[in-house]
């Protein structure tokens, strides 16, 4: 018996890859090989399509970002560790505080001096460290100044409470704030740049240089001007985390469940803590015309400084105590906000406050947000292989499930019942609008059902593949986006027209040659 040359083995099972999604397809000569031709397929039309996305039409790569911020939703909740969540809190100056102190904004320094000194001056409620997310780089009259410049020293000298200001950068490069406040402080950036494509914060720089093209991420090389960003000064020296030099920006992680145990301030009533799993893996086409859902609740503790002042000083302990204290500003007119990707439009510091949080979580083994390029391929290829995969996996096993179905007795005898009755021929038949109808909707469902299948086992897997692995998963989830939109206009089906032609049905073909 003559053994099939290996060509005609692979162009055989190249055939029947093509004809995965025919609903009338034959038998498998060589399914592994089949198996594994589909799986090639897929792999260069979904990184053919991400490659023409992104050099005919950045703004196209947005529908892949709607994909993204639901996977981050998902990612929030069972692939990001919260260990960190308890040593971090989020005080705000607000509309709050300004109306119970009938004070307008911006507050006098004197003011700021003595806030510090109530979040932190008492025994048993010092925090580890405070970020003051304000910039005092404008010079203006007020005569209280050496009041704040007073109140900074008794924090980091007296009160060994280390202290972060947020600060801009000069025309030389270097961080700057106005005179007169002194030195007990140190300066750290606070820039957030939104992302291009759809504004939200997926990475967060944590050096910055001034290169010839501008202020760049990452470290200077040698006489260039350069500064920490906020998150990386407070991890480094006030919770002596070694994080080395960064190669590429943090690739930012957001938490969703969020922090209980005090009153909400009251901007966040109405809150949710947390949505459920089963929400979160719905596909988001699922609720463009459903009412919005109630906004979640800020995944750190997050007090407005009304409440520094009116809860008891064993409710603030419990708050501030040995925790990072990240102070912030949401004032109307105080533009300083970041789109997160799990909560929307957040005040600014919440910024700050995830990325040291990420830093908590994952020390120098932080995500790296890598890019598909010579540099990120090495890292992303094999997370986007797996996921690829098992997008597939879902596809070969619907196609598999369906033809068990077609197969079974009780299918056959519901075919034999349905050409024998008038009554569902008129719902389900082809002959009348009202059966094609039918079966309209009906394989709108099923190619639903298969997507949504998809997505969910894409989803899971790369929320598993972020705590295994340290690249940020973003760039596999804009793959992966392209990967279910050629699933979704049945890309195989175009690609069998092209290839092998118009073949004629497995059904017709059987009826032609019984009647032979």
């Amino acid at each position: 018996m003559a053994v099939r040359p290996s060509f005609s083995v692979l162009r055989s099972a190249f055939a029947d890859a093509l004809r995965l999604s025919d609903e009338e397809r034959r038998p498998l000569r060589h399914p592994l090989a089949s198996f594994f031709c589909a799986f090639l397929i897929l792999v260069v039309v979904s990184f053919g399509m991400l490659y023409l996305g992104d050099k005919l039409n950045a703004s196209g790569m947005v529908l892949t970002r709607f994909m993204g911020a639901g996977q981050a939703a998902v990612t929030a909740q069972i692939g990001y560790p919260g260990k960190a969540r308890e040593q971090v809190a989020v005080v705000l100056y607000d509309e709050q505080f300004l109306r119970a102190y009938e004070s307008a904004w911006p507050i006098s320094y004197q003011d700021h001096a003595d806030w510090l000194l109530r979040l932190a001056g008492r025994p048993g409620m010092r925090p580890k460290a405070i970020f003051l997310d304000i910039t005092f780089g404008q010079q203006r009259e007020d005569p209280t100044l050496p009041a704040l410049k007073e109140a900074l020293c008794t924090l980091r000298d007296t009160l060994r409470i280390p202290v972060f200001l947020a600060a801009l950068p000069d025309a030389g490069g270097k961080l700057a704030v106005r005179a007169g406040l002194g030195s007990c402080f140190t300066m750290v950036g606070a820039d957030y740049t939104p992302d291009a494509l759809d504004g939200y914060a997926w990475t967060y720089p944590l050096t910055r240089h001034l290169a010839a093209s501008g202020w760049t991420a990452g470290p200077a090389p040698a006489g260039e001007p350069a500064y920490r960003s906020a998150a990386k000064a407070i991890a480094e020296d006030a919770g002596a985390i070694a994080l080395g030099e960064e190669s590429v920006p943090l690739a930012l992680v957001w938490g969703e469940k969020a922090a209980t145990g005090l009153p909400l301030a009251e901007r966040d009533l109405g809150c949710v803590p947390g949505r459920s799993t089963p929400r979160n893996l719905t596909p988001g086409l699922f609720f463009q015309f459903a009412d919005p859902p109630p906004p979640l609740c800020p995944y750190h503790r997050t007090l407005s400084m009304e409440q520094v002042g009116s809860l008891p000083d064993t409710a603030l302990a419990a708050a501030l105590q040995g925790r990072y204290v990240m102070v912030g500003a949401n004032i109307p007119g105080h533009n300083d906000f970041a789109k997160s990707p799990v909560h929307g439009l957040v005040p600014g510091v919440h910024y700050h406050a995830m990325a040291l949080d990420n830093l908590l979580s994952y020390g120098d083994r932080y995500k790296l947000n890598h890019e598909w390029n010579a540099e990120g391929i090495g890292t992303l290829i094999w997370p986007g292989l797996l996921t690829v995969l098992a997008v597939l996996s879902v596809h070969w096993f619907w196609a598999w499930l369906f033809g068990q179905l077609k197969d079974s007795e009780r299918w056959k005898s519901f075919a034999a019942r349905h050409a024998a009755s008038p009554r569902l021929q008129a719902w389900t038949g082809e002959t009348t609008r009202r059966g094609r109808s039918v079966l309209a909707l009906l394989g709108a469902l099923a190619w639903a059902a298969r997507l949504t299948l998809q997505f969910v086992s894409a989803a899971l897997l790369i929320a598993f593949l972020q705590t295994v692995s340290r690249a940020g998963m973003l760039p596999v989830v804009e793959l992966i986006g392209m990967t279910l939109f050629a699933e979704a206009v049945d890309y195989l089906a175009r690609l069998r027209w092209y290839v092998l032609g118009k073949e004629v049905p497995v059904s017709e073909a059987a009826h032609a040659q019984s009647t032979l």
